[in-house]
């Protein structure tokens, strides 16, 4: 009997492991995102494998303010690190300063990326690319960004 119960442990262990890791991370995470578009994110997983991501930021080569909200899905690879795509929308304003050429800007945004979540720390670190296809004249096809992610 003894035997039985140690081979059921030895059996049962890393299933209940492998569930523990395939389940997300972190509930909600406030970051610093670092590229064309400097600024600000939340993200607040809404499932196992959906969350949602608002950002506010600064676009360095256009020279204006921009907000996007995003859907993003994620898959698992190995333990803490994920692959996510998705997509959403953003609006904003460009090449402020001169009033005369200031552009509305408003489109869409899909998303492709890695993040990696430290498993000792609340801190998660993620790599992306999301272009902004606008439906106004001025679309911006080299958006990525690193982003350092506070998590709890």
């Amino acid at each position: 009997m003894k035997k039985k119960l140690i081979a059921a442990c030895f059996l049962v262990l890393p299933l209940v492991g492998w569930q523990s890791a395939s389940a997300q991370d972190y509930k909600t995470a406030v970051s610093v995102n670092l590229g064309a578009d400097m600024g600000f994110g939340v993200k607040h997983f809404i499932g196992k494998r959906g969350a949602i991501e608002a950002q506010a930021g600064y676009n360095i080569p256009c020279k204006g303010v921009m907000l996007s909200a995003v859907y993003q899905y994620h898959v698992p690879l190995v333990t803490g690190f994920k692959f996510y795509a998705g997509g959403g929308v953003n609006i904003g304003a460009l090449h402020l300063g001169k009033h005369s050429s200031s552009e509305f800007a408003i489109g869409l945004d899909p998303t492709v990326g890695f993040e990696y979540k430290f498993a000792q720390a609340p801190i998660a670190v993620a790599v992306d690319y999301k272009p902004n296809i606008n439906f106004t004249p001025h679309s911006q096809w080299d958006l990525a960004a690193f982003k350092i992610r506070y998590t709890f």
